[in-house]
């Protein structure tokens, strides 16, 4: 008899990565378990109106909606010894709500969460916004709480373990990568690659910690090139893709970054990455895509553009395409195996 595993679900965004995991989670993890998916985002409207990962006022409500769910299957006698929750994302008051249930009706669980950011992340909206002196107690009640984390990468991981410190079990994170069959969803947009143009990207949303200042100011010293941020000109995957594959470079200079999905979609649909010499991108890219300061990245930029189809670069792009690739396609089987431990 195969375990079910409830998944938590995050709101289907057209524009970011959620919508993909929300069609692919089900898929993936029914290999198996059986699939059953909590959801609260039914009847609202698509699109963040404020906030910027997710609308800070809808995310609620759907959260408040899952535990309802929840709430219910505990009353009506459908959770039993075994089952197992998967968060897809850890930063959710119903996990306080999911292990007060479980506990007080003496049924047996384990809960799994998929984390993106928190107040370990000096340069993340929450801590931005001023969370940090209360939102770390609930952080590591979660962190205590849950029988798992996920995380993409071993600088993520190192994150979290450097800021709670002996508080918390850093066992329970595992590095698994980013769950995502990149070519398969690429390819549902986009079959062929167009001729490529002398175009770089700026893949990220317009906030401080991507420093979109920096790309205005190699526009005004590369003006030879076109420089695009894709939120000004695309409205949805499909365009956002149409554009990565178009271009020729892919540019970073994010304070932060755990995983930075822009630079690997760039990557995926044929795009040389240009990104800062730290945080996540040292796992992910080569040394060769990666910069220390201005000067280099206009060299680095000028050298592509000149010579893209080189090929020790080509080489190098695809030994990390293929890396990433591999990693990614093996998340679901690595969080699958911690799960039925």
């Amino acid at each position: 008899m195969r375990n079910k595993l409830r998944i938590i679900t995050l709101e289907p965004i057209e524009q970011r990565y959620t919508k993909q995991w929300y069609n692919s989670f089900k898929e993936n993890f029914s290999k198996w378990f059986d699939v059953i998916y909590i959801d609260g985002h039914k009847g609202l409207e698509e699109g963040i109106k404020k906030g910027r990962f997710l609308d800070v006022n809808k995310t609620n409500y759907v959260k408040a909606e899952q535990v309802k769910k929840l709430s219910l299957m505990f009353q009506e006698n459908k959770i039993k010894n075994g089952d197992i929750f998967l968060f897809m994302d850890g930063w959710h008051f119903g996990i306080t709500a999911l292990k007060y249930m479980a506990q007080l009706n003496n049924i047996k669980i384990k809960i799994f969460t998929y984390l993106h950011a928190g107040t370990w992340d000096l340069h993340d909206f929450i801590t931005q916004a001023g969370l940090r002196e209360w939102a770390v107690g609930n952080e590591l009640g979660w962190f205590r709480a849950v029988d798992g984390s996920f995380v993409a990468t071993e600088f993520h991981k190192e994150l979290i373990s450097k800021y709670f410190n002996k508080y918390i079990n850093t066992d329970k994170i595992h590095v698994v990568g980013f769950p995502m069959d990149w070519k398969k969803e690429i390819d549902k947009h986009i079959p062929i690659l167009p001729v490529k143009e002398n175009i770089v990207v700026f893949p990220h949303r317009l906030d401080d910690e991507k420093r979109p200042q920096m790309f205005n100011l190699l526009a005004k010293q590369l003006p030879q090139y076109k420089f695009i941020k894709t939120l000004d000109v695309t409205r949805n995957k499909k365009e956002y893709y149409e554009l990565l594959s178009k271009a020729k470079i892919v540019f970073s200079a994010s304070k932060q970054e755990t995983f930075g999905i822009g630079t690997v979609e760039g990557l995926m649909l044929g795009c040389v990455p240009v990104v800062p010499n730290k945080l996540s991108y040292k796992e992910l890219y080569s040394y060769r895509f990666r910069y220390k300061n201005i000067s280099t990245i206009k060299k680095k930029i000028n050298f592509i553009m000149k010579n893209y189809g080189d090929r020790l670069l080509k080489a190098t792009m695809k030994k990390d395409k293929e890396k990433i690739r591999k990693q990614s396609l093996e998340s679901f089987k690595k969080m699958m195996e911690v799960m039925l431990k």
